[in-house]
């Protein structure tokens, strides 16, 4: 790995290191910073015409996957230009990550630290909800819902990023997609997108989904 590769990971690790006390504001707000330093390294390197190979790695392997670790992998791969296969190989689960070195690096990190919080959620609510995966699952899902949300609305600098921070995201977004599935489509030939049906608590859902809705997200991190 470069030293240019260096530098925007320890960047990426320093909006990872927030507080001991993880919160929904900072993931989210974490997720939306690396995805404008991801945006603005890979365009760049693009332009000069030294664009990494695009590669595969091993994000996560167990036996039973939870509902909730799912879509915590789709909020990870869109915030890291990254794409997600999922396998079983006999009674084990694996997830693979497609995509350029820097990102796959960067999306282990986001899934690492954003799994932490969600687990630690999880037991801050735990006496207050029936089941707890049901929870997480809704507050996962929060996150990457207020964060397309927040990046949707037309905000000028504020939070998460402005206009030409958005621009740089679409555009790399889209060239991320398009390498990535090229890579999968010859590898792997033809995939299929399958639902879980897992069956939540309700209540326990919604509890966490409102635990998202009332953290402030305007909160920045200084990088």
């Amino acid at each position: 790995m470069d030293t240019v590769q260096t530098q925007v990971l320890d960047k990426v690790k320093k909006l990872l290191a927030l507080s001991k006390s993880p919160s929904e504001a900072e993931a989210a707000a974490a997720l939306a910073k690396a995805s404008v330093l991801l945006a603005k390294y890979g365009l760049s390197m693009a332009e000069v015409q030294q664009e990494e190979d695009v590669q595969e790695t091993v994000l996560l392997e167990k036996q039973r996957m939870r509902a909730w670790e799912t879509v915590l992998v789709a909020v990870v791969c869109k915030a890291s230009f990254t794409e997600a296969l999922h396998y079983r190989a006999q009674s084990t689960g694996r997830i693979l990550l497609i995509g350029r070195e820097v990102n796959i690096i960067t999306a282990k990190e986001l899934f690492s630290y954003l799994h932490h919080v969600i687990l630690i959620l999880g037991k801050t609510h735990r006496s207050r909800i029936a089941h707890v995966d049901s929870f997480r699952q809704g507050l996962v899902q929060r996150i990457g819902e207020r964060l397309a949300e927040q990046n949707r609305q037309d905000q000028g600098t504020d939070y998460p990023y402005g206009a030409e921070e958005k621009a740089l995201v679409v555009r790399a977004d889209a060239a991320a997609r398009t390498e990535n599935h090229a890579f999968i489509k010859e590898k792997y030939g033809r995939t299929t997108t399958r639902r879980t049906g897992r069956k939540v608590d309700a209540e326990s859902y919604y509890h966490g989904r409102a635990v998202g809705d009332t953290v402030n997200l305007g909160k920045q991190i200084e990088g």
